[in-house]
């Protein structure tokens, strides 16, 4: 059938346990993109709108590679809200569609300007664009829908961006300083870039990342195997910029430039335990200087030195997140004051809801000295504190097996921050999560993960974060994090401690939606 992109969006009736096709994009003969989707024109239990201002007003030939007749409808107004029993409050999800990987992130005019991995079309992994979303305060944000998109030479992986202050490029347009998206094109993900490898690309913004417009030349060619997800940040010291990027395996590739479009490999970085999505940044250890880090996308990480042309590293492979769902954390660039801020995303997908998954409240990164050892940790910003609805507090509560505490939280988010002795057991009971210190052990368990924690001065203190779909729990000055999904049952909003212990200060905060 022939399709009129007369308006922005094209809406595609799907339901969950539909079929998947695939819808092939035709323009002028040449397959365009394409989009798998489980389409129901019966019984569709969503609407998915996807985007195709792009080509507003040509015409595009749509066919199916099922024996179905194509009955397709556009629209200007894609109709979304943020309703639904499990859409979280303090966490973004887009409104429709699945979303992974945090990508581009970037201070830019006062906003925190985020993209990320987007499927458009489906709760589950597919049709890779970039989604991307807006705030000015980490943690109220507001949906700017795709801005960048499949095409020919592949679907749209993961990257970075950074404001090109400089000009560097050359590529601005008017007052406004242009924003450069890195990102990997995966070749062969989709049948109108099949045969194709992956490599490394640029696109840029002249208005604030509103729309990126693709530099046409590959800035990397295929190295190795899938690589992808390059991290590129600006070295102040030598005026240079570096891509952290990942290979193959475990292994991961340094790259220069000075010009942007020129890249020379400094060095190859083993992560044993650990691959995708790596990130690099300084953090500063007082009079000691400053320290770098280079972490994969499951927070394993090393702590050491760069140059410029070498990261040294100067600890063993760390772990931050012991958890099971939390990945590819990536830090913003640009934060005034050298601040260190990062999301990651929680992989948890309802069934019967329109989106599927959701981020992380942001984290600052510091380095610290916990225990006699330094050690990276993570911690919610101070921002959040913008979504309390109130606060309770409670002191010097005694908690056994027989004598619990409770209380009725009354809030289907809400964050939790406790203090008690490290000598004792304890036991958090909260919509339907059990979390257990095991003081003999030394042990942090929720569910099959485990986390060794010894508490600092003698006690012990969790922070955690519960929201519909997960919980995040914090220990040992943030140096022990757990991303854990979790679909929340509601009617378990009672908090319960159960144990042998005294909690010394227990602070409960209910949270507001971030939208």
């Amino acid at each position: 059938m022939e399709l009129r992109c007369d308006k922005g969006y094209l809406i595609l009736p799907a339901s969950f346990n539909a079929r998947k096709k695939r819808l092939l994009f035709y323009l002028e003969d040449t397959l365009v993109f394409d989009l798998v989707v489980q389409l129901d024109y019966f019984e569709p239990e969503f609407l998915f709108p996807v985007d195709i201002r792009r080509f507003k007003g040509k015409t595009l030939r749509v066919e199916c590679d099922r024996d179905i007749a194509l009955r397709l409808e556009t629209t200007d107004d894609p109709g979304l809200d943020h309703s639904g029993k499990y859409r979280p409050l303090a966490h973004f999800t887009s409104q429709r569609g699945w979303i992974n990987d945090p990508n581009g992130l970037t201070y830019h005019n006062g906003r925190y300007l985020m993209c990320y991995q987007h499927n458009p079309a489906a709760t589950t992994w597919e049709n890779m664009h970039w989604g991307s979303a807006e705030s000015e305060d980490l943690v109220h944000w507001q949906e700017r829908g795709d801005v960048l998109f499949p095409d020919q030479d592949g679907t749209v992986f993961s990257g970075s961006g950074i404001v090109d202050s400089r000009n560097v490029s050359g590529l601005k347009q008017g007052e406004e300083d242009t924003i450069l998206y890195f990102y990997t094109c995966a070749g062969n993900f989709s049948e109108a870039s099949k045969g194709k490898p992956f490599t490394q690309r640029l696109a840029y913004s002249p208005d604030g990342g509103k729309t990126l417009i693709k530099y046409p030349k590959p800035l990397l060619e295929h190295i190795v195997g899938e690589n992808r997800d390059p991290k590129v940040i600006y070295y102040e010291p030598e005026k240079c910029y570096i891509m952290a990027l990942y290979l193959d395996g475990h292994e991961f590739g340094l790259f220069r430039s000075e010009n942007i479009f020129d890249w020379e490999e400094l060095q190859r970085i083993t992560l044993p335990d650990d691959a995708e999505c790596p990130d690099l940044y300084p953090l500063s250890v007082g009079e000691a200087g400053i320290k770098w880090i280079f972490s994969g996308a499951s927070d394993r990480y090393y702590i050491g030195s760069f140059d410029g042309r070498r990261f040294t590293p100067e600890s063993e492979e760390l772990r931050l997140n012991w958890g099971d769902r939390s990945y590819a954390a990536q830090s913003w660039s640009g934060i005034p004051g050298g601040r260190i801020v990062r999301t990651a995303f929680i992989n948890t997908v309802i069934p019967g809801q329109p989106f599927g998954c959701c981020m992380d409240i942001p984290q600052e990164m510091t380095l610290r000295t916990v225990n006699g050892a330094r050690r990276l940790c993570a911690w919610p910003v101070d921002e959040i504190k913008k979504l309390y609805t109130d606060t309770k507090r409670f002191e010097n509560i005694a908690v056994s097996e027989t004598a619990p505490f409770k209380y009725k939280v009354g809030s289907k988010a809400c964050d939790i921050i406790l203090t008690a002795g490290c000598t004792s057991d304890l036991r958090l009971s909260l919509f339907g999560l059990d979390i257990e210190y095991l003081a003999e052990k030394e042990l942090l368990r929720c569910g099959e993960c485990e986390a060794p924690v010894s508490g600092e001065g003698g006690l012990l203190t969790l922070r955690v974060i519960y929201d519909t779909l997960s919980a995040e729990i914090y220990a040992d000055s943030g140096s022990v994090f757990m991303g854990i999904a979790n679909i929340q049952d509601s009617t378990l909003d009672t908090l319960l401690l159960t144990g042998s212990a005294v909690i010394k200060q227990l602070l409960i905060s209910g949270l507001g939606p971030f939208f």
